[in-house]
């Protein structure tokens, strides 16, 4: 036990936050926002610098947030609106209450990383923050089976202020909204994904990036493909959500250039999709 809980700590110790991106980049007012994970502790980092500027140049923020580590890894669901971060913090920590993990993050409140920032400090941060919503979309799909299999999520802030979430679980997927005070969901849809997906807006309307770089809309009616796909797996990059021109975009990790300014690197090398 003890030489377990002593791997643990180093676990939660060591380590620089990774650059992979997850998910996404978000760019709102002239800035532009990602999050990489730390491979050893699984915390996010917030990834924050000027579109013009080259992204090695990005403020580095610690996050009191993360995901799991065990299989299957589900990337971090986060998104960014204004000034605060909406993120399900998924840390496989003893006392991390998964029913609890929805939470939101003042962005002005975090702090870039430091030798005075630990990784344990930040985890008992959020295993100790009270929840933006309970996360009853997980409890829903836990009651409704106790085997966990195919089990992905995203979630995004609407245009509608509400906190949107995709589930799936066993061949099945259902969409939630948070209005603020209560949550409301679709039906549950026989929809077997084929991994992980990620959940963007464009126009009020919702939509699906399954792992094979389809769209489907979804809504509360059903799950439809449309006629846009970015060409590549998930697996092999990241959606660009620019909120300033209200466009869609997937750029492939390989062509991720972390010296040339990021609004010159979309042009030339984003595949737009809507």
């Amino acid at each position: 036990m003890r030489a377990l809980f002593v791997s643990y700590f180093i676990l939660l110790t060591i380590g620089l936050p990774a650059q992979i991106i997850e998910r996404k980049i978000i760019i709102e007012k002239g800035n532009y926002f990602f999050t990489t994970i730390d491979d050893n502790n699984q915390l996010a980092t917030l990834n924050t610098g000027k579109v013009n500027d080259a992204i090695r140049e990005s403020k580095k923020l610690a996050m009191p947030a993360g995901r799991n580590y065990d299989n299957p890894i589900i990337p971090f669901a986060w998104d960014i609106v204004d000034t605060s971060v909406y993120a399900v913090s998924f840390l496989l920590h003893p006392l991390n209450d998964r029913n609890e993990a929805i939470k939101k993050i003042s962005v002005a409140s975090l702090k870039e990383w430091s030798s005075t920032v630990t990784p344990m400090a930040l985890i008992m941060q959020s295993i100790e923050s009270s929840p933006y919503a309970y996360n009853d979309p997980y409890l829903f799909i836990t009651k409704r089976s106790n085997i966990i299999s195919g089990f992905y999520f995203d979630a995004i802030y609407a245009s509608d202020n509400s906190f949107t979430i995709a589930i799936s679980n066993n061949g099945e997927l259902s969409i939630w909204n948070y209005s603020g005070s209560s949550w409301n969901h679709s039906d549950v849809f026989q929809f077997p994904v084929d991994g992980y997906f990620s959940l963007f807006e464009k126009d009020k309307k919702t939509y699906l990036m399954l792992n094979s770089g389809v769209v489907c809309e979804a809504s509360k009616e059903g799950i439809k493909a449309v006629n846009k796909d970015c060409g590549a797996s998930l697996n092999d990059g990241f959606l660009i959500i620019n909120k300033d021109e209200n466009t869609i975009s997937f750029m492939k990790n390989s062509n991720l250039n972390k010296h040339t300014a990021l609004n010159e690197l979309i042009t030339k090398k984003a595949i737009r999709i809507f």
